[in-house]
Parts: structure tokens; C-alpha cells; sequence
């Protein structure tokens, strides 16, 4: 009788283990809200193609473009975009986003790394063009850009 307890106290607690695990999961899904990830793309190109060719020091385009770009993707572009070494800046974002935003925009969530990638099929170019984003101090930023022949393994999963 005590190991028919005992099984049963097991099961009980392994249950309670992966529930825990499953509502935590869901609720990391829950907290993204595809009309801030969106709302956040849509003004970060803006403001990037707000200060593509302009001679401004580096902190004026930090101050543009830290509400909706990491640090990281950030330097990039003031570096290649500030000073006596700017270049045309064309290569890192189009003025606007390549999504339509409607159902054939995708989002997925990597919970492994805790990032979002929202992407969708160019017909017209036969990639996928993928926005990463990066929970920094609470908000969703901009991490980077690519484009893919076929979607990378931690997207898809």
C-alpha cells in the first residue's frame, strides 16, 4: 500500500512539475502583443529612413532610434551612417517594412532565446524576410534583419 502512495504522490508532483512548465510557456506567448511587435517595425523603419543621409552626430541618431533598435543594431548603423566614413546607409533597412502585416506576416516566439522573429514569405523575391526582436528593459526592439532562401531551424520550431 505504501508504494501504491508513494506512486501516486510521484505522479502527483510530476504533474504539478510539467503544468507549471505548460502555463509558464503559455504565458510567455501571451505577453506578446503582435500590434506592439508591429506598431514597434513599422516606427523603427520610419525613423531609420528619417536619418538616412544625414550628417548628424552619432548621440542625435542614438536619441532617434534607442525606442525601437538594440544597442547592437544600433552601432551598425550610426557607424556606417555618421561622420566623415558615412556611406549611403541603403543596405540595412528599406524605408518601409517588407510586411503586409495581415495574415501572411508570421510571428514566433523563441523561447529559448527570448526573442521574436516576425517574417513572411516575398513572393516576388523568393525569400523570407525576418525582423528579430529583443526584450530590452521590458520593450520589444528591433535585433536585427535578415533575409532567407528557406526559413532557419529556430524559426520554425
Amino acid at each position: 500500500m505504501r508504494k501504491y502512495g508513494a506512486w501516486v504522490g510521484f505522479c502527483l508532483l510530476l504533474a504539478f512539475i510539467i503544468g507549471q512548465s505548460v502555463a509558464s510557456a503559455i504565458g510567455e506567448n501571451e505577453q506578446i502583443d503582435k500590434q506592439e511587435i508591429y506598431g514597434t517595425i513599422e516606427a523603427g523603419y520610419a525613423a531609420q529612413y528619417k536619418i538616412r543621409g544625414k550628417q548628424w552626430a552619432p548621440e542625435k541618431m542614438y536619441d532617434i532610434l534607442t525606442p525601437y533598435f538594440t544597442n547592437n543594431f544600433l552601432q551598425v548603423f550610426t557607424d556606417e551612417n555618421s561622420g566623415d566614413t558615412k556611406a549611403s546607409g541603403g543596405y540595412l533597412l528599406k524605408e518601409k517594412a517588407p510586411f503586409s502585416f495581415g495574415s501572411a506576416t508570421k510571428v514566433t516566439y523563441d523561447d529559448e532565446h527570448n526573442l521574436v522573429y516576425v517574417y513572411e514569405k516575398i513572393e516576388k523575391k523568393k525569400v523570407y524576410e525576418v525582423v528579430t526582436l529583443v526584450k530590452e528593459q521590458g520593450k520589444w526592439k528591433i535585433g536585427g534583419y535578415n533575409a532567407y532562401e528557406t526559413l532557419p531551424k529556430e524559426i520554425v520550431k
